[in-house]
């Protein structure tokens, strides 16, 4: 997590930082809604514009499905999933007496890890994060600079971005920046695919903006303090990232509260 004195700094924006025609004052894609986002450079690191610079900085919650690009990843990766190994989803789950039920909607056929990405699917996640072993997952994560439990009470609610880990906006970013830095590796060709149908047919449609394809995942949580959370993670062009994107809003869906807040910001961006 960056300090408040390095986020200064970082969001000062000198003009050598600024991208010639991006924004630098991203409040008036916020219409009101109370939130933050952070827009970095992809291939420097460096802020273009920033909201809420200090929320950004200073208010970790948990990243619900903003996480399941990189549990996937992980498991592909440690060769315990293959990318179009089928799961048919129930849509019902519940762990630890916590319902999580799949809210998209029902799919005639099994989903892959392409489809469980577009629908942002808790059973498929669940289902193949149980093959992960003590602390994997954490070691896992750890390599794109999130911080999370070695020993979580479930490993699935580690996988769904619910238990054991929590992330700051800026700390996202950088996140999927690593993630948006690696996409074009062949073994990431699925996780790629997934976040782009996410925008195109899936959970974050509302974050499409025109001639432009957007890589990126929705997802909504509960803070620790009760309040609901909404967010969008992404990057795009998606296939040579130039913009890194994360909105954090006060909200119930990150499809319809913090894609259209990210799909204002990219269009005017890009």
């Amino acid at each position: 997590m960056l300090r408040r004195s390095a986020l200064a700094t970082l969001f000062a924006a000198p003009a050598r930082w600024a991208r010639a025609g991006a924004p630098r004052d991203l409040a008036p894609f916020f219409d009101g809604i109370h939130g933050a986002a952070v827009l970095l450079d992809a291939h420097t690191g460096r802020g273009i514009a920033a909201h809420a610079p200090d929320l950004a900085a200073g208010m970790p919650a948990p990243p619900g499905s903003t996480l399941k690009p990189f549990v996937l990843t992980a498991l592909i990766e440690a060769g315990k999933l293959r990318p179009a190994e089928p799961w048919t989803c129930p849509g019902a789950l519940t762990i630890a007496g916590r319902s999580f039920a799949c809210s998209h909607p029902p799919v005639p056929a099994p989903l892959d890890v392409r489809t469980a990405l577009a629908y942002s699917c808790n059973t498929y996640v669940a289902h193949f994060a149980a093959r992960f072993g003590d602390g994997e997952l954490a070691l896992a994560l750890a390599r794109y600079g999130i911080e999370a439990s070695l020993r979580p009470a479930d490993t699935r609610l580690l996988a769904l971005g619910e238990d054991g880990v929590q992330v700051t906006a800026n700390g996202l970013a950088a996140a999927y920046r690593r993630l948006a830095l690696r996409a074009a590796r062949p073994v990431l060709a699925p996780i790629l695919a997934g976040l782009e149908d996410a925008v195109e047919y899936g959970t974050a449609q509302r974050a499409a903006i025109p001639a432009v394809k957007v890589a990126g995942k929705t997802g909504s949580v509960v803070a620790p303090d009760g309040a609901h959370l909404a967010w969008f993670a992404g990057f795009a062009p998606s296939r040579a990232p130039s913009v890194i994107l994360i909105v954090l809003v006060k909200g119930r869906s990150g499809g319809s509260d913090a894609a259209p807040v990210a799909g204002r910001i990219l269009k005017e961006a890009l």
